[in-house]
């Protein structure tokens, strides 16, 4: 019997890439673009994308078929162990196109995009680091992060210090969801309420509302606060 070849290793960022194309097939049915590569990883430049798509192709885990457009496949999972073969079928032009993926249960990587504190805008930081969840507790991964809590507003909800917890980009929040908002270019993440303000006064005011007790509201104008996401999950390392 041939025995089968171990395909090589992967670095880090080779891994996370391949799951975000895995992921973003997955939610979609079609594969991501070299400019949504680009973007979600933070990347300078088109040629660090093409430089990671030909690691992955080299490797054997991806062929990506130059001259077209979203046509990147992926022939092996991230994790490439005792995974089972799934065909996604997708179409183009009226033709049928199989984008061959692995079933995986075990991990994806979250771009860590630094603490949830005072600081630079969340899109200015480096996400060189990256953190493994399972796939459960992420919405849409193509659209998630993760950022690590710094201080105690939050723990009447149980959210602590040195805490991980995983947001789901988006610009709206209801009343009362756990929100990573700026102000100021300073990010927080509070419960987020709308409040009309005393008197008839037709303009609301946002109330960021920390769940700690010993703690006030803050306010602000609905102009000063910018949503970044929804908090959707948190991991906790003892």
């Amino acid at each position: 019997m041939t025995k089968k070849t171990p395909l090589p290793p992967l670095t880090p960022k080779e891994k996370s890439v391949l799951e975000f194309i895995e992921s973003h097939i997955l939610s979609s049915g079609v594969s991501p673009s070299y400019q949504e590569i680009k973007d979600h990883f933070g990347l300078a430049s088109f040629n660090s994308v093409q430089n990671y798509l030909k690691q992955l192709t080299s490797k054997g885990y991806i062929e990506n078929p130059q001259g077209q457009k979203r046509a990147i496949q992926v022939l092996h999972s991230a994790s490439a162990v005792q995974d089972q073969l799934h065909k996604k079928v997708s179409t183009t032009t009226g033709s049928p196109r199989s984008q061959l993926l692995q079933a995986r249960d075990e991990i994806l990587s979250l771009p860590l995009l630094g603490k949830v504190a005072a600081g630079q805008p969340i899109e200015a930081l480096k996400h060189d680091e990256f953190v493994d969840v399972p796939p459960s507790m992420v919405r849409n991964p193509s659209k998630s992060f993760a950022l690590k809590v710094q201080g105690d507003s939050m723990i009447e909800d149980g959210i602590f210090d040195e805490d991980i917890i995983l947001i789901q980009k988006q610009t709206s929040a209801s009343n009362g969801d756990i929100v990573v908002a700026t102000v100021e270019n300073e990010a927080t993440v509070k419960r987020i309420y709308i409040r009309p303000r005393p008197e008839g006064d037709k303009h609301n005011m946002v109330e960021l509302r920390p769940s700690n007790s010993t703690m006030k509201s803050m306010w602000y104008e609905p102009n000063e606060v910018e949503i970044r996401g929804i908090v959707v999950g948190l991991i906790r390392k003892f």
